[in-house]
Formats: C-alpha cells, sequence, structure tokens
C-alpha cells in the first residue's frame, strides 16, 4: 500500500502543522523548508524531528521552490545553490530520505545544450552534497510541459544518480492528455515520490479532487497508471485551502487506490 502524505504550510507554525497533518491520519509529512515558519537558518530542526517522530509520522523534504536556479546572475545563481545545500542539510537533520527539487529552467542567454550542462554541473553539486548527508535529490517536474520532457530525457541521462518526483496535477496542464505514462515510459527507475492534486487543466490550482468545473484529471486513470508501472512509494496530496478539501481527497486518494 502506497503512503499518503501532506505539506506544511510554510507560513505556520511547523508544530502545529506537524499536529495537524498527524491527526488527519496521514502516513508523512512532505516538509517544505520555506521561509518564514521554516527558515533554514532560524528553525530549529532537532527540537522539529523529535515532534514528527512523536507525532508518529515520516517524513520526506521539499525545497523552496522560489529558488532562483535560472537567474541571469551568477551570483544570485550561486545563493540558490547554497540554500539548496542547506535545504539538503535540513533534510537529512530531520530524517528525511529524500529531497525534491524543483525544474526551474536556465538563464534565458543560454542554448539548449549549455542548458543541460548547467544542470549537470549545479546537480552535481547537489547529488554528491546530498550522498554525504544520506539524503536523495530528486527534481519535480514544473506546470510549463513545452518540451519539458525532453529537458528532462536528456538531464536525467547526464546525471545517473538523479531521482524524479513526477508531479501529476502539473502532468496535467495545457495538455491534449496526461503526461503521467510518457514521463514513467522514460524515467520510471528514477521515480521515488509522487504528488498529486487536481486542477482545470489551465492552470495549477492545487484542487481537491473533482472540483474543477472543466478539465479535471482522471483520478482512476492516473493511479492505475502508477500501478501499472509498479509504482507503491509515497504520495504527497497537495490540496491547498480548507482542511475538510485536503481530508476528503485523501479519503477519495485511499478508496480509489485499494479498488
Amino acid at each position: 500500500m502506497v503512503k499518503i502524505g501532506a505539506m506544511n504550510h510554510p507560513r505556520r507554525n511547523v508544530f502545529e502543522e506537524i499536529a495537524r497533518i498527524a491527526a488527519a491520519g496521514f502516513d508523512f509529512i512532505d516538509l517544505t523548508i520555506e521561509e518564514p515558519a521554516t527558515s533554514p537558518a532560524r528553525t530549529d530542526w532537532p527540537t522539529v524531528r523529535r515532534a514528527i517522530e512523536d507525532a508518529g509520522l515520516a517524513v520526506v523534504a521539499h525545497a523552496a521552490p522560489y529558488l532562483p536556479l535560472d537567474s541571469p546572475s551568477p551570483l544570485v545563481r550561486q545563493a540558490a545553490l547554497d540554500e539548496l545545500r542547506r535545504t539538503l542539510d535540513v533534510a537529512a537533520a530531520v530524517g528525511a530520505p529524500l529531497c525534491t527539487t524543483h525544474f526551474v529552467g536556465w538563464p534565458d542567454f543560454l542554448e539548449e545544450d549549455a542548458g543541460y550542462e548547467f544542470y549537470r554541473q549545479a546537480f552535481t553539486i547537489l547529488l554528491k552534497h546530498g550522498a554525504g548527508q544520506g539524503v536523495q535529490v530528486t527534481l519535480e517536474n514544473g506546470a510549463d510541459n513545452r518540451h519539458q520532457l525532453k529537458y528532462f530525457r536528456e538531464i536525467f541521462y547526464r546525471l545517473p544518480d538523479l531521482k524524479l518526483t513526477f508531479d501529476i496535477g502539473h502532468g496535467n496542464i495545457k495538455t491534449a492528455r496526461s503526461m503521467t505514462r510518457d514521463y514513467l515510459f522514460t524515467l520510471n527507475d528514477r521515480l521515488r515520490h509522487v504528488h498529486i492534486s487536481d486542477n482545470d487543466g489551465a492552470s495549477d490550482g492545487h484542487l481537491p479532487f473533482g472540483a474543477a468545473i472543466t478539465g479535471g484529471i482522471n483520478l482512476t486513470h492516473e493511479l492505475r497508471t502508477l500501478r501499472s508501472f509498479n509504482y507503491d512509494g509515497t504520495i504527497t496530496l497537495q490540496v491547498f485551502g480548507h482542511e475538510r478539501w485536503l481530508r476528503a481527497s485523501a479519503e477519495i486518494l485511499r478508496e480509489r487506490w485499494a479498488g
């Protein structure tokens, strides 16, 4: 049976978020390491780890999505890389086996092949740092599906130790069909974690299942696709808004997976 988790809100007290996620019956917390409430530099991470363990939760880590690794400024890119390395330190401190990072592209002035080389160099540093801490580094697909799978094929080819976090919601935005099978057919051996939420097919709404008036993911189809590739890992339910939406979506997800 897959493990189902939820993400803390980075503006809310992290200990209250841990208690909330545990009370809702989730298996793990997808700990997003962001300002202001879970600042890498200002948070008491050993105490956070004890709180997670005391709540009976497992944990995976999630880097801040705002880190500008694609900035034209080399100083800004270096600062983003340094912050990602600090995030991996935090992941190790709380006992997370993996940390999700985000595909944000590369500086606009780079040609495509140079962009691939940029990712190879940057993530070689991150992968080495993560390995030293016992944390796997995963790269998550973004919501812009133009050519992204082609980019991932090349990036993952150049980085044999890089793993995949696949966001099913992102794979259903401005596409003729779901991209889940395409990604897993190419990168199933790299898949370590899954994010899921609903949307209207036009933007990343992080909606509860069935909320979109038009569009919407075919949840049964998506879960069948995961099972057809023998996936049996962790799934983060990224439904944001009222707590009842999150809990209802978790119930639906468990029922559909079991069925």
